[in-house]
C-alpha cells in the first residue's frame, strides 16, 4: 500500500521503541510488520545501501535480515563464479542469488519459506529480469533439475528458534545428505557457513573443497565459503585458504593465502616483543594459517599458541592492527600505573572481565594491553600503545 510506504519512509529514521508505543495511522494496519520493516531498512542502510534505495523493494523480516549476507559479501562471491545456470537453494533475502545471478544468463532461487518465496517474487523483477523463484523444497527441486553449472547454499541455522546449530547434517538442507545429489547435478557449488564451524572438519566432510573463503568486513569475520569442485575430490592438505578483508564494494583491502600442507610445515621464528606487536583480523586468525602469517609477513610470533606477533620496523599493508611496544608487566594491579585500556587475552588463563577487575582498569585510553604467554613461557602483560 502506498500509504504503509510512505510512512515507512517518513519514520525511518525514528526510535523504533518509542514509535511502537504510538497509535497506529490506520487501525487496519499490521503495525508489528511496519514495525519491523522500519527496524530493517534502518540496518540495510549500512548492511545494503543499494537495495535500500531501490524503489519498491521490501526487505524480509528482521530476523532473516540479520542472517543475509551484506551486499558486500554477497559482490566478493561475484569475483568467484561464472557460467550459463545458477541454481541458490536457500534463498532467503535473496541478496546472495541477486548478485551472484550477474554472472549467470539464467537464475533460479528456490525457497521452502511461502511469505519468503511471495517476497523474492516481489523484488526480484524490480532488481533482474533472468531470475526466477521457486517456492519448494531444495532437495525435492534438485532431484528434478537438469544439469547446472553452480549451486551455492546457505544453510538455514536456527530451527524453531534456536540458534547455532553449526554441524552441517544438522542444518537445513543436510547438507552432508545432499552432497551425492549436487556432485550428480552440478559442476560445482558453493557452501556458506557461520565463521564458528571448525574449518578442518568441514573441509573433510564437504570432500570436494578446492578452495576456502573466510569474508572480513567492517572489522567482523562474517562468513565461511566452501568452494567446491566436483571434479575431482580434493585431498585436505591441498585446500587453498583465503583470507580477505573486503570494502563496502566487495575488494579485498587485504588478503592472504595458504593450503593445509604449508601450514603444518610452517616453521615461523619465535621472538619476545619487538618495537612493534601485531595483532590479525578476526578472518585471518578465523584461518587457522597461524605459522603461516607469520611467514607470509616476515614477522616472528610471541608464542606458539598465543598468535599475537612482533617484528622490529613496521610492515605495510599487515592484515590486522599494529601497535607500538612499550613494556612487559606482570599481571598485577600494583605498578601498572595505567586506568584505562583496552584489554585482550591471548593464550592467558583468566577471562577479560576478571582481569581487568584484577588491574583495576576500565575501558579506553592510548594504551592497548595483552595478557598472554611470552616465547619463554612466562604468562604476562604486554604493554602497547595505539597507533
Amino acid at each position: 500500500m502506498p500509504e504503509i510506504q510512505r510512512f515507512i519512509l517518513k519514520h525511518e529514521h525514528d526510535d523504533v521503541r518509542l514509535l511502537a508505543l504510538k497509535k497506529s495511522p490506520d487501525p487496519s494496519w499490521n503495525y508489528a510488520l511496519i514495525m519491523d520493516q522500519i527496524k530493517v531498512r534502518q540496518k540495510a542502510k549500512i548492511k545494503s545501501p543499494d537495495l535500500y534505495d531501490t524503489d519498491g523493494f521490501i526487505f524480509p523480516p528482521n530476523d532473516l535480515f540479520e542472517q543475509a549476507s551484506s551486499s558486500a559479501c554477497a559482490k566478493y562471491k561475484t569475483n568467484l563464479v561464472s557460467g550459463v545456470s545458477f541454481i541458490d537453494l536457500t534463498a532467503g533475502a535473496g541478496i546472495d542469488g541477486y548478485y551472484i545471478s550477474k554472472n549467470f544468463e539464467t537464475a533460479t532461487l528456490v525457497e521452502r519459506d511461502k511469505n519468503s518465496a511471495e517476497l523474492l517474487e516481489h523484488n526480484m523483477p524490480i532488481l533482474a529480469g533472468n531470475i526466477s523463484v521457486h517456492h519448494g523444497d531444495a532437495l525435492e527441486y534438485m532431484q528434478k533439475s537438469s544439469k547446472i553449472d553452480f549451486v551455492f547454499i546457505d544453510p538455514q541455522r536456527r530451527e524453531n528458534g534456536r540458534k547455532g546449530i553449526f554441524d552441517l547434517s544438522s542444518c537445513a538442507p543436510d547438507i552432508a545428505s545432499l552432497l551425492p545429489l549436487l556432485k550428480q547435478k552440478s559442476k560445482s557449488a558453493i557452501i556458506k557457513t557461520s565463521p564458528v564451524l571448525d574449518i578442518e572438519s568441514a573441509i573433510m566432510a564437504l570432500e570436494y573443497v578446492a578452495q576456502l573463503h573466510v569474508v572480513q568486513w567492517r572489522g567482523e569475520c562474517k562468513e565461511v565459503l566452501y568452494h567446491l569442485d566436483f571434479t575431482a575430490a580434493t585431498n585436505p592438505d591441498d585446500v587453498i585458504i583465503m583470507a580477505v578483508n573486503i570494502d563496502d564494494d566487495g575488494n579485498p583491502l587485504q588478503k592472504f593465502s595458504f593450503k593445509i600442507s604449508e601450514e603444518k610445515i610452517a616453521e615461523p621464528k619465535y621472538s619476545m616483543p619487538q618495537n612493534y606487536i601485531y595483532e590479525p583480523y578476526p578472518a585471518f586468525m578465523k584461518s587457522g594459517g597461524f605459522k603461516s602469517i607469520a611467514t607470509y609477513f616476515n614477522i616472528e610470533k610471541i608464542d606458539r599458541n598465543s598468535h599475537l606477533y612482533t617484528k622490529e620496523s613496521i610492515v605495510e599493508n599487515f592484515a590486522g592492527k599494529i601497535y607500538e611496544f612499550i613494556e612487559i608487566k606482570p599481571a598485577k594491579a600494583k605498578g601498572l600505573n595505567i586506568k584505562k585500556a583496552d584489554l585482550t587475552i591471548r593464550n592467558f588463563p583468566s577471562s577479560v572481565h576478571d582481569l581487568k577487575k584484577k588491574l583495576k582498569i576500565s575501558d579506553g585510553g592510548e594504551h592497548k594491553i595483552f595478557a598472554t604467554t611470552l616465547c619463554d613461557k612466562s604468562k604476562k602483560l604486554i604493554i602497547c600503545k595505539k597507533i
